[in-house]
């Protein structure tokens, strides 16, 4: 029983934050300035989150938990976040590689990193979901 009033409530839950489909080719870098910094393409963002694709094992972001966003109009060197979702991508049987889709949501910002956030998603969204 409870799990479908849980079904129910994703269902019907209005989200925090609008959240942008970004423009194709828009990446970040998790974890940067370290031996493990990789660069991922994203997929959408929010002021409360983003969602990104990689190719790997969760494993090997697990540590991370911080990601730059650099555009043309913002900034953000040091974006922590916790890690909501990451589930596979449809896999091809015909390749080795494993791609994932992560949703992570943002941890505490601050008056200037909201400002530069703000720009950000402005800069690279392309419409609201």
């Amino acid at each position: 029983m409870a799990d479908i009033l849980n079904y129910c409530r994703m269902l019907f839950k209005n989200r925090a934050h609008k959240r942008y489909s970004v423009k194709s080719g828009t990446f970040v870098i998790i974890a940067p300035n370290t031996d493990g910094e990789r660069k991922v393409q994203i997929v959408d963002i929010s002021m409360g989150g983003a969602a990104f694709i990689y190719n790997g094992r969760p494993e090997e972001l697990e540590k991370s938990g911080i990601i730059k966003l650099l555009t043309d109009k913002a900034s953000l060197e040091k974006l922590e976040f916790d890690t909501v979702s990451d589930i596979p991508v449809s896999e091809n049987p015909e390749s080795s590689e494993e791609f994932r889709r992560r949703g992570v949501k943002f941890k505490w910002l601050g008056v200037l990193d909201k400002s530069e956030l703000s720009k950000a998603i402005e800069d690279i969204g392309t419409f609201s979901k």
